[in-house]
């Protein structure tokens, strides 16, 4: 009974995935597209916001990230996915040409981004999973160097996330 109700869920949960694509135009190629811009873009816009934080303070923005350490991680977070998100708009290409790389850079962003709380690119990430099967599998292998900076990345937003809790508790 639970076999069957899990691969019913797991079904519908798929058709669902499948629909909200298709109703959005999405394939490999545009999420990954959207997926570099957002980890491109939002940490310019959160640096702008600690700029006219520090404008209408009169304080530097410096003195702000070393007053506050959410701030300071946030910061962290920002330069993380800034870097990411640069690194995969140059090389969107290499993720294109084979499955397990691509999927492996879902998975792990998708783990790093929810420790993180960017919903946004946890949404995009699954979606990129969902969608990693039309891409072909070329290799069985992962790109190590795209594995590595995603790892490294994962790493660095789960390592912030603890900072997060340490501030908290």
């Amino acid at each position: 009974m639970w076999k069957l109700m899990w691969a019913i869920s797991k079904r519908k949960f798929g058709n669902f995935l499948g629909r909200m694509t298709q109703g959005m135009h999405l394939d490999t190629k545009k999420i990954l597209t959207w997926y570099s811009y957002i980890l491109f873009i939002a940490p310019l816009l959160f640096w702008a916001l600690i700029a006219m934080r520090s404008g209408a303070s009169g304080q530097s923005m410096r003195m702000i990230i070393m007053k506050q350490p959410a701030v300071a991680i946030g910061t962290i977070i920002a330069i993380v996915d800034f870097v990411l998100g640069y690194y995969l708009l140059l090389n969107r290409q290499k993720l294109l040409i084979n499955r397990q790389t691509y999927r492996f850079l879902m998975i792990s962003q998708m783990i790093g981004q929810v420790f993180v709380g960017n919903l946004l690119c946890v949404i995009l990430a699954v979606l990129g999973m969902y969608k990693a099967k039309s891409l072909k599998k070329t290799q069985d292998s992962v790109n190590p160097i795209i594995m590595t900076a995603s790892l490294v990345s994962a790493i660095l937003l789960f390592g912030c996330f603890m900072l997060i809790l340490l501030l908290e508790f």
